[in-house]
């Protein structure tokens, strides 16, 4: 009886082509084409990772295969291609008005994750119906990324056209409006009820592009959140985003802005502050100091952007932060961006004797974001 080739094991050639076709942070595209022509057994591992992410296959976006618009020609050609997609950017600014209309028309029923850029003349030159995604050809849609330039209406007329499934938003949101406050804009479809939400909003270079707006108005149902993402926190009302379920908790901190008061927060696990000064602000201290003996917390991060950081912050976080009231002391993770970091470790003595210390090299935010919602 002849022997068995290795790649003749369907599970060793998909492992293989897998290992294959990375090339961080973009798939190796001509390795994965080759893969595809060899023979029908290679045919669909190799087009599943052509295919899984097509608009971030590789940042060269004006002359490579996976174009949008030779990518929506491929569909056309071969309609199968569909299933393999989980990962779409839809750039209302970018595509033309054609190519973005035969996208939105396609189904992409193992879509797992949407990236809309919109602002709004873009939404304001086409139907609805023929150049944006309807509910139906989205069903396993989950997490939804919206980068919006315009008013609040805009943001609830998109959210709006897609399904209920949608559990995790990442929300970037730039007014140029004014906001009128006075006007209540219903939601009138079903609520989209989120585990996670990142929140980035600003109106004309003040905070605050939320906060204004009545709770009815919105088109989130916050009830079910168990993780939130806030950039400048004192643009939220919190009475708007229930706080009992919330188990991890992400703050952009700087001087301007007051301390998030954690005794709302009992289920809390995970607790990351975003640090873009070459200082620690007072509020990342003053917020420590509402952990209670009845929290949880298994995890601190802090992320730094600067160098140069006064030590003796540092030294008095590690102080504490180790004499913390909890039955059990969390974890520290210091997150950096620097190639040749100092040694944070000597500012956290108490922690480091006690191994809760360590320090962790910086993602994109997008990629720390995802991560912490993993833990869920």
């Amino acid at each position: 009886m002849p022997q068995q080739s290795p790649l003749e094991i369907s599970e060793l050639l998909d492992r293989c082509i897998d290992l294959m076709s990375r090339s961080e942070p973009f798939i190796n595209v001509p390795d994965l084409l080759a893969c595809a022509l060899v023979a029908r057994a290679w045919v669909h591992p190799a087009q599943s990772r052509l295919f899984h992410a097509p608009a971030h296959t590789n940042p060269d976006f004006s002359s490579r295969l996976w174009v949008v618009e030779e990518f929506s020609q491929s569909l056309a050609i071969s309609p199968h291609l569909r299933e393999y997609v989980r990962r779409l950017h839809l750039d209302y600014s970018a595509l033309p008005p054609y190519y973005m209309q035969m996208l939105c028309q396609q189904s992409f029923t193992h879509l797992e994750s949407l990236m809309v850029s919109i602002e709004e003349h873009d939404f304001q030159t086409f139907p609805t119906a023929d150049n944006f995604p309807q509910p139906s050809t989205l069903p396993a849609l989950r997490h939804l990324s919206l980068e919006i330039k315009g008013p609040f209406s805009l943001l609830n007329s998109i959210v709006q056209q897609f399904p209920p499934t949608v559990q995790h938003l990442y929300l970037g949101c730039t007014s140029w409006d004014y906001i009128d406050t006075t006007s209540d804009i219903a939601s009138t479809g079903q609520l989209i009820q989120l585990k996670s939400a990142r929140l980035s909003m600003w109106d004309n270079g003040e905070f605050a592009w939320f906060a204004p707006h009545p709770r009815s108005s919105y088109p989130f149902d916050f009830s079910q959140l168990k993780a939130l993402a806030i950039i400048y926190a004192d643009s939220i009302d919190w009475s708007v985003i229930p706080t009992s379920r919330i188990e991890i908790l992400d703050l952009y901190v700087t001087y301007e802005h007051t301390a998030v008061d954690l005794t709302a927060f009992p289920m809390l696990r995970i607790l990351r502050f975003c640090v873009d000064r070459n200082q620690i602000p007072r509020i990342v201290a003053e917020t420590l100091s509402t952990v209670t003996s009845q929290h949880g917390i298994r995890t601190i991060i802090i992320s730094v952007e600067h160098y140069r950081m006064n030590e003796a912050e540092y030294t008095e976080l590690d102080t504490l932060i180790a004499s913390m009231p909890m039955p059990s002391l969390p974890a520290v993770e210091l997150e950096h961006r620097f190639h040749y970091p100092p040694d944070f470790a000597q500012y956290f003595p108490a922690l480091v004797s006690k191994n809760l210390f360590r320090v962790v090299a910086y993602e994109f935010v997008r990629e720390c974001w995802q991560a912490l919602v993993n833990q869920l």
